[in-house]
């Protein structure tokens, strides 16, 4: 049945990936971070932030209660943003239509160098009105495509939009 469910769930974003790439300039954008407390420590070059977090970068909104963010200390390029809150949010412009991807889930996972999202407990996600519901969601910003399982109680809940038929 898992298996099931990650093949449909991958059948039916693949059909929807000529949609799907992320706006290309973003993970260039500056990381603009806000919250109630911040520490870094330059040598390990991980920064902590805590209490109504709400992070910008490009397209890319984050909106937690705790954040840790990964960094290269001699490159300063961000690796991983790990996201936690009752829920952690993020959301991204997907194309220059204005079309948008929304999570939400106990815990957000990004890889910045893969583009890869987990959404970890809770999980929700939604993409040009197309959703889908599990305890764990593992997104791939690029190519837009996604597993999903319900590790607890439960089954995995997706919704699909019909695509309109093409004109001949």
């Amino acid at each position: 049945m898992k298996r099931f469910t990650k093949t449909t769930g991958l059948i039916t974003l693949f059909a929807l990936s000529q949609y799907a790439l992320a706006l290309p300039n973003d993970i260039e954008k500056p990381l603009e971070i806000q919250a109630d407390e911040a520490s870094f420590d330059q040598n390990t070059g991980q920064a902590i932030y805590k209490g109504n977090v709400f992070v910008k970068q490009g397209s890319i909104e984050i909106q937690a209660q705790y954040l840790k963010v990964t960094s290269d200390p001699t490159t300063q390029r961000f690796s991983s943003l790990e996201a936690s809150g009752k829920p952690a949010k993020f959301s991204q412009q997907i194309d220059w239509s204005g079309n948008i991807v929304i999570s939400k889930g106990n815990e957000i996972h990004y890889a910045t160098d893969e583009s890869k999202l987990e959404i970890i407990g809770d999980g929700y996600l939604s993409r040009m009105q197309n959703s889908i519901s599990a305890d764990y969601i593992l997104y791939m910003i690029q190519d837009g495509t996604f597993t999903a399982e319900k590790k607890d109680q439960g089954r995995v809940t997706m919704t699909l939009k019909p695509q309109a038929a093409k004109a001949k």
